[in-house]
């Protein structure tokens, strides 16, 4: 499955990785990439992820996902 989510707080290379490897130890989750422009992470993943999983998974970092 795929889902496409825009996050709120990341301004940079090092944050957009930061979420890539919180969003990578999901589990289910085969890959994630970032497009920094758009501030959107594009999740492949073998099951539904919920929004409530994703920023459980950010919840020590200044990240959160707004919009799916």
């Amino acid at each position: 499955m795929k889902k496409e989510v825009f996050l709120e707080g990341v301004k940079c290379a090092g944050c957009a990785d930061t979420v890539q490897e919180k969003f990578s130890a999901i589990k289910g989750v085969e890959s994630v990439e970032f497009d920094l422009v758009a501030k959107i992470a594009i999740i492949e993943s073998q099951t539904e992820i919920d929004t409530e999983t994703l920023n459980t998974a950010l919840a020590e970092t200044n990240y959160s996902v707004v919009s799916d």
